[in-house]
């Protein structure tokens, strides 16, 4: 997998074929990348006169909302794929999203942990998209760059409402959780 994610982040092209690594890879990515995210500074600031949450509480969120905003991309995209025959459903989406995901997001999630300022990190993020464009059109030859990234775009809001969504849900649980077994330090 780390070949295959390292040949897209500079922009080879790539058949389904090379996405054909086990799936627990690509499952370790996109966990590994919400562990990571969830090491962000910014999660754990708080007003001086409330405690942050502890990291335990963050770091299931994180990853649940990074796998649901994975999920929603992987759900719109294979419809989107197979308008007008561009893609009969042969080849492992799952496995091209994860390895494009890869090498760019774990760049703009190191830097962003670094507190490295966004307008040095955000034309990372904009190459990511475009990672992902070239993977699905090189994998996928009937579909056009121009159709991939308007796939990609229509996944942008509902991936990042759900993540958000799923995010706020699970750090409920876990406080409410957290609050049942007396694990919360006080006042929180």
């Amino acid at each position: 997998m780390l070949n295959a994610a390292v040949q897209l982040f500079f922009l080879r092209e790539l058949s389904f074929a090379h996405f054909a690594f086990p799936r627990w890879q690509a499952v370790l990515a996109i966990s590994l990348l919400g562990l990571l995210a969830s090491f962000d500074p910014n999660l754990r600031a708080a007003p001086p006169d409330h405690p942050p949450p502890p990291i335990g509480l963050i770091v299931p969120a994180i990853i649940l909302g990074v796998w649901a905003g994975f999920l929603v991309f992987l759900g719109i995209l294979k419809p989107w794929l197979r308008r007008g025959g561009r893609w009969d459903g042969q080849g492992d989406l799952f496995n091209l999203l994860a390895a494009s995901w890869l090498v760019t997001d774990l760049l703009v999630i190191g830097l962003t942990n670094l507190s490295v300022p966004m307008p040095f990190v955000l034309p990372l993020g904009l190459y990511s998209l475009w990672v992902g464009a070239n993977a699905l059109t090189s994998a996928i030859p009937r579909a056009s760059l121009g159709y991939c990234f308007a796939g990609i775009f229509l996944c942008l809001l509902p991936a990042v409402v759900s993540s958000g969504i799923v995010m706020v849900l699970s750090g409920m649980v876990s406080l409410y959780l957290g609050a049942l077994l007396g694990m919360l330090p006080t006042g929180a």
